[in-house]
C-alpha cells in the first residue's frame, strides 16, 4: 500500500485519540502543552479551545516506543510530519492536513446535533467526563418528543460479552467527577498495557495498523466521542475515527489522482468525491447446506466449515477489493452476514476496480459452485454534501435500491450461460469415488486421494473444497487464531488445497508469525476466540465470525444418554468411537442430550435436534427510518450495525459457552441481524425464550426493536437441506403474522408474550401430571380437544356457509366435562374432588383461548417425559 495513504488513515484514526488520553488520565507534560499549543489548538475569545489535539500530539510524542518507528521518520510518506497530521485537523495549514480536517468535518458535523432544548441542556466542559455513550437503540422509532430522552446508558468499559450491554443511567454514570476521571484512568492505564503488546510492530505497518484498531475498538468504543456542548453523544469514539480514517483516505485519493491538490479544491462540498462501495454474497444456505449422503458423521465438521467459510468469502472479497484499490481495511465500514459497504474515492480507477475484483471473484465463484454462488458489487457516487444532516437516507436509500436491482442479476448469463464447458472432462474414473461423495457436485481429485488426509476419513475421495471446509471445520473447533496468507505463502503444515479467490491461504498457526509478517506474505491475523468470561482478544485483531459449537468433554464421556433407547452393539460401538477429547460433537450425540432424568433412574423424552432461525424484524425501516432524517448519518447507521452484530457474535456465543443449559446448541451462523442453530430441541425452545429476554434487555427494552423466529425438530440424520428448508419455513411463518415479533413452533405461529403464557401454562399442566391430578392418558385425551377447540374457534370466525359435518367439533365441551368429572379426584372425598375438577377446569379455558396454539404447551410436556 502506499505510504502516505497508510499514514493518512493511521493519522485520521488516530485524531481524536486526545480525548480519550488526556492529562487526568496519565503523566503529560505541562511544558509540552504550553509550547505546543499555538501549533495545534484554534484560539478564540481570549484563550486556547480544542485541547483534545495537543493531548493528542502529546500521546504520539511521549509514548512513540510503543507505535512504529515510521511514525517518527522523516521521509515516510509526503510532506507532513506524521504527528502534525493527526493533531494538527483544529488548526490546518496543510492540504494533507486539510484533507484529515475535512474527514473529521463531514464525519463529527452530523454526529454533533444538538437535543431539544426543552429536554435536553449544554454539558458542561468540566463535567465532560461524566458523560456516557448513550444507546441509539432506546429511540429508534420514537416520535420527536421522546426522542430525546435517555434513560440508559453504556458503562465505560473495556469491550467484553457483558460491557456491551447497556443500563439503566442511575447504575452507570457517575455522580461526582472524580469517579469519572478514575473510570477513564483505569480504562486507559489497561489500554497502554495491551498497547505494549500489541504484535508486528516492527514487522508489518499496515498488519499493527489493523491490530490497532481492533484494540481501538476494544477500548474506545464506549468512549463518547463528542462529549462537550449540546450534543448527543451516542456515537463512540472508536466509529467516529474508523468514518473520519475511511473518509480521510477516500479525500486524499480522490484529490491525488485528480491532480488538484490545492486547500481550496479539498475544501469543497459540492463535488461527488466519494464511492459507496456495496457487496453482497448470494446462495449462502446452497453452500452451506449442499450435502450428498456420504457425509455421514463429518456432517458437523462440513457445517461448521462450510458456515466459516462463508463469512471468509465476504471478508476476503472486501480485502481483495481494498488492495485492489489501495486502501486499507479501516475503508470497510460496514461487513456481516455476507454483506459488504466500503467508502472509496470516485474516480475510474476504481470503478474499473470494482468491476475487476467482481469479475475476478465470479470466476472462481462460478467455477466451484456452477452458478449457486456469486458476489454483487454495486456503487453510487456522493458528495461531502450528501453525508450532512438531512442528506444522506437519500443517498443510503439509493445504494439499497440498486443492491436490490442487483440481487435478479447474480449472474452474468452472456458470460456464464449454458452448459458448463469441460464439466465431465474433470473426472478421474481412476479414483476410489469420482464424484466428490459430500457435495455431489464436484469431481473429487488426486490431491485429497493421495493425500490419505483424517480430513476425508473412510470415504477418501472427494473435491478440494470439501476437503478444505473439512479441514478448516476441524480447526476452528479447537484453535483460537487463524492466519490469511498470499496464495504462494511458504506454509508449513496443513493448508487450504484451493485458495480462495485464488489468492488467499488460510492456516492456523501456533506463532507470532513474525517473519511472514516481515515479507508481506502474512495479510491478516485474527483471534477468533471469546474466552469463558467474556474477554477478548488484546495481541491481534478480533474478528468475531466463528461462534460457538459443542466439542466432547469429560461430563460427555460418563453420559449413559448416549447409550439409551434401541441401539444395537455395533450402532452403540460407533457412536463412543465418535467420541475424542475436544472434539465435534455429532448431531445424534447432540439429538441425545434432549432426554430428561426419570423418576426412579433411566430417561425419559425423545432424541431429536431443534432448529432456531431469527432475524430482525424490519432491519431496513429500523436502520433508514428509525432515526430522524438529521440524525441519520453514515456513523450512527455504522454503530447501530456493529453494535447489533456483536448481540449474536459476542453475546450469543459467550451465553451458549457458559449457559450449561445450551452448552449443546450448535451455531451455524450468527452475525448481522440473524442467526441459525441447531441443538437438542427442548433446549432450543428454552434458548429461543431467553434470547428475546436477552435481545430486549440489549435494545434498552425498546418495542420497535424485535427479532421473529423460527423452530422446526428432525431426527438427527435428516438431510442438512431438509433441516434448513424447514427452518426457513417456519421463520417465514413467523415473519407474515401481523406485527412480526413471532415465533413459530410445531407449525403454530404466536407473539413473544403469547409464547411466555404458554410456557406459563406449560409449567401449570406438568405440575399437574407431577402432582398426579392428570396422568399421561389424559394429556393426550387434551391433544384430542385442541383439535377439536381449533376447528369451533374455525367455524365462529368463518363467515361462508358451515356444513352439518364440520360442527361434531362443538361437542368438546361436553366431551371435556364428561373426561373431567370421570378422571379428576378419584378416590377423593366430594369436596377434595371438587377443587381439583376446580383448578383442572382452567384447562377448558386454555383451550378455547389458544386453540391449536395450545399444542405449544402440551406438545412440549408430551416430547419431554414419553
Amino acid at each position: 500500500m502506499d505510504e502516505t495513504v497508510l499514514k493518512i488513515a493511521i493519522a485520521a484514526f488516530m485524531h481524536d485519540i486526545g480525548k480519550f488520553a488526556d492529562k487526568d488520565v496519565w503523566n503529560i507534560s505541562e511544558q509540552f502543552l504550553i509550547d505546543n499549543a499555538d501549533l495545534y489548538q484554534p484560539y478564540f475569545n481570549g484563550h486556547h479551545s480544542h485541547r483534545h489535539a495537543v493531548y493528542t500530539a502529546a500521546f504520539i510524542d511521549h509514548i512513540e516506543k510503543l507505535l512504529p518507528r515510521e511514525f517518527n521518520r522523516a521521509n515516510w510518506g509526503m510532506e507532513d510530519t506524521f504527528i502534525n497530521l493527526a493533531a494538527g485537523h483544529h488548526k490546518p495549514a496543510t492540504p494533507l492536513q486539510w484533507i484529515i480536517a475535512m474527514a473529521d468535518r463531514i464525519g463529527s458535523g452530523w454526529d454533533r446535533n444538538s437535543f431539544d432544548k426543552e429536554y435536553n441542556h449544554a454539558v458542561a466542559w468540566q463535567d465532560y467526563k461524566k458523560t456516557r455513550l448513550l444507546p441509539i437503540f432506546e429511540n429508534l422509532m420514537r416520535d420527536n418528543g421522546a426522542s430525546n430522552v435517555h434513560s440508559y446508558c453504556y458503562p465505560l468499559k473495556e469491550m467484553s460479552s457483558t460491557n456491551i450491554f447497556p443500563d439503566l443511567q442511575k447504575n452507570v454514570r457517575s455522580d461526582d467527577n472524580e469517579s469519572a476521571i478514575t473510570e477513564y484512568k483505569n480504562l486507559f492505564d489497561e489500554f497502554i498495557y495491551a498497547l505494549e503488546r500489541l504484535l508486528h510492530k516492527d514487522e508489518n505497518i499496515e498488519l499493527w495498523f489493523e491490530h490497532f484498531a481492533s484494540l481501538m475498538m476494544v477500548f474506545t468504543s464506549t468512549i463518547p466521542a463528542a462529549r462537550a456542548g449540546k450534543v448527543i453523544p451516542d456515537v463512540s469514539l472508536y466509529d467516529h475515527s474508523k468514518i473520519t480514517a475511511a473518509l480521510a483516505v477516500a479525500l486524499y485519493q480522490y484529490h491525488r489522482d485528480r491532480d488538484d491538490f490545492s486547500i481550496d479544491y479539498i475544501k469543497e462540498y459540492d463535488a461527488g468525491k466519494f464511492l459507496l462501495i456495496s457487496g453482497d454474497f448470494y446462495g449462502i444456505q446452497n453452500f452451506i447446506f449442499s450435502e450428498s449422503g456420504a457425509a455421514g458423521k463429518n456432517r458437523a465438521k462440513i457445517l461448521r466449515g462450510r458456515s466459516f467459510t462463508v463469512s471468509l468469502f465476504s471478508e476476503l472479497a472486501a480485502d481483495m477489493l481494498c488492495r485492489r484499490i489501495g486502501i486499507p481495511s479501516i475503508s470497510v465500514l460496514l461487513n456481516a452476514a455476507g454483506k459488504f459497504t466500503i467508502i472509496a474515492p470516485n474516480t475510474r480507477r476504481v470503478k474499473d476496480a470494482v468491476a475487476e475484483v467482481e469479475r475476478s471473484v465470479n470466476d472462481w465463484l462460478i467455477k466451484i459452485s456452477f452458478g449457486e454462488n456469486s458476489i454483487g458489487m454495486t456503487t453510487v457516487e456522493a458528495s461531502p454534501e450528501h453525508f450532512v444532516q438531512k442528506k444522506f437516507y437519500d443517498l443510503w436509500d439509493a445504494l439499497n435500491e440498486k443492491m436490490e436491482r442487483k440481487k435478479f442479476q447474480k449472474v452474468d448469463l452472456d458470460k456464464y450461460g449454458g452448459a458448463v464447458k469441460g464439466y465431465l472432462n474433470a473426472f478421474n474414473n481412476d479414483l476410489t469415488q469420482r464424484l466428490c461423495p459430500f457435495c455431489g457436485k464436484r469431481p473429487s481429485v488426486w490431491e485429497v486421494e493421495q493425500e490419505q488426509s483424517r480430513f476425508t476419513g473412510e470415504v477418501v475421495s472427494a473435491c478440494r473444497i470439501c476437503r478444505d471446509t473439512i479441514f478448516i471445520g476441524q480447526h476452528v473447533v479447537k484453535e483460537k487464531r487463524i492466519a490469511v496468507a498470499t496464495a504462494d505463502a511458504d506454509i508449513k503444515g496443513e493448508k487450504l488445497l484451493e485458495p480462495l479467490f485464488g489468492k488467499y491461504q488460510i492456516f492456523f498457526p501456533d506463532g507470532k508469525m513474525k517473519d511472514m509478517a516481515k515479507s508481506g506474505q502474512l495479510l491478516k491475523y485474527w483471534d477468533i476466540s471469546i474466552d469463558s468470561d467474556g474477554n477478548v482478544a488484546k495481541e491481534v485483531t478480533n474478528k468475531f465470525i466463528n461462534g460457538y459449537v459443542p466439542v466432547y468433554g469429560d461430563k460427555d464421556f460418563n453420559d449413559d444418554r448416549l447409550l439409551e433407547g434401541k441401539k444395537s452393539e455395533k450402532k452403540k460401538a460407533e457412536l463412543i468411537d465418535q467420541m475424542k477429547t475436544d472434539g465435534l460433537k455429532s448431531f445424534g450425540h447432540i439429538a441425545n442430550k434432549a432426554l430428561n432424568p426419570k423418576d426412579g433412574g433411566g430417561w425419559c423424552g425423545i432424541e431429536a435436534l431443534g432448529t432456531l432461525k431469527a432475524d430482525v424484524d424490519q432491519l431496513g425501516i429500523l436502520m433508514s427510518c428509525g432515526l430522524t432524517p438529521q440524525h441519520f448519518t453514515l456513523s450512527r447507521l455504522a454503530a447501530m450495525s456493529r453494535q447489533l452484530d456483536f448481540f449474536f457474535t459476542i453475546y450469543l456465543p459467550h451465553l451458549l459457552q457458559t449457559d450449561g443449559r445450551f452448552s449443546d446448541v450448535y451455531t451455524i451462523f450468527a452475525g448481522g441481524d440473524d442467526l441459525f442453530l441447531i441443538g437438542p430441541w427442548n433446549r432450543i425452545i428454552e434458548l429461543a425464550k431467553d434470547l428475546r429476554r436477552f435481545f430486549e434487555k440489549y435494545v434498552c427494552g425498546n418495542k420497535e426493536i424485535h427479532f421473529s423466529a423460527g423452530i422446526s425438530l428432525h431426527k438427527p440424520h435428516t438431510p442438512l437441506d431438509t433441516l434448513a428448508e424447514a427452518a426457513e419455513s417456519a421463520l417465514e411463518k413467523s415473519k407474515r403474522s401481523e406485527g412480526k415479533n413471532s415465533v413459530t413452533i410445531f407449525d403454530e405461529t404466536v407473539t413473544w408474550d403469547e409464547f411466555e403464557q404458554l410456557q406459563a401454562v406449560q409449567n401449570t399442566i406438568w405440575q399437574w401430571h407431577k402432582n398426579g391430578l392428570i396422568n399421561n392418558a389424559m394429556v393426550y385425551r387434551i391433544n384430542g380437544f385442541i383439535q377439536m377447540a381449533e376447528a369451533e374457534k374455525w367455524i365462529i370466525d368463518n363467515k361462508k356457509s358451515v356444513h352439518i359435518e364440520d360442527m361434531a367439533c362443538l361437542k368438546w365441551r361436553a366431551l371435556f366435562s364428561y373426561m373431567t368429572e370421570r378422571n379428576i379426584g378419584k378416590g377423593l372425598k366430594e369436596e377434595e374432588k371438587r377443587s381439583q375438577i376446580i383448578e383442572f377446569s382452567e384447562m377448558a379455558e386454555w383451550l378455547a383461548t389458544y386453540g391449536s396454539t395450545l399444542k405449544i404447551a402440551l406438545w412440549n410436556i408430551m416430547y419431554n417425559y414419553r
